[in-house]
């Protein structure tokens, strides 16, 4: 095996391991969302509350969650308006999920490029890097281009999530980096 840094092996190996990476990521997220649900039905059902009244409400939590934008929603869109088109609502989470993916996948095609010659980058399997996504992201450039409310606005448990969130990707990214680049 060779263990000379080659930027080619980098750029291939952050593209499987990016999109692997964003995969893990929102598997994580959907979990929590479930979760979430789970804990308050149960709340609602302790303190007496109907199940039919409880599914009801929950659905209508759903669909407006379905019909308001996410940042990447809002970039999808934005997209879409510069290239003179535009995107139907039905469509805008899949599109939206289509600029996450692509983001999740160049950030990991940047980490495994920079980590064939900088290995230090892969400090904590990751999770540093994830942390850096995070805060760079998450807390100043969405908030900068006004696709989020900022930090100070946003709830302390969302913010916890979405590190954690970032974490997952991180170490996910790692794991898939070095098991790819390993085949190469």
């Amino acid at each position: 095996m060779s263990t000379r840094p080659s930027l080619a092996k980098g750029l291939i190996t952050g593209l499987t391991a990016g999109i692997a990476a964003t995969l893990v990521m929102d598997q994580f997220l959907c979990v929590l969302a479930s979760a979430h649900k789970a804990a308050e039905k149960r709340k609602k059902l302790a303190d007496g509350e109907s199940p039919w009244l409880i599914a009801n409400e929950q659905a209508q939590k759903q669909i407006k969650e379905q019909q308001s934008e996410g940042s990447t929603d809002k970039v999808a869109r934005k997209i879409a308006e510069t290239a003179g088109r535009s995107i139907p609502r039905e469509d805008l989470k899949f599109a939206g999920q289509a600029v996450h993916y692509t983001f999740g996948t160049l950030m990991g095609v940047c980490y495994s490029a920079a980590a064939e010659f900088f290995p230090t980058i892969t400090t904590g399997s990751g999770t540093a890097f994830g942390t850096l996504l995070f805060l760079g992201g998450d807390e100043v450039a969405v908030p900068a281009f006004h696709l989020a409310p900022p930090p100070t606005e946003t709830p302390a448990s969302s913010q916890l999530e979405h590190w954690a969130a970032h974490i997952v990707y991180g170490g996910a990214l790692e794991l898939s980096r070095n098991m790819v680049r390993r085949l190469l």
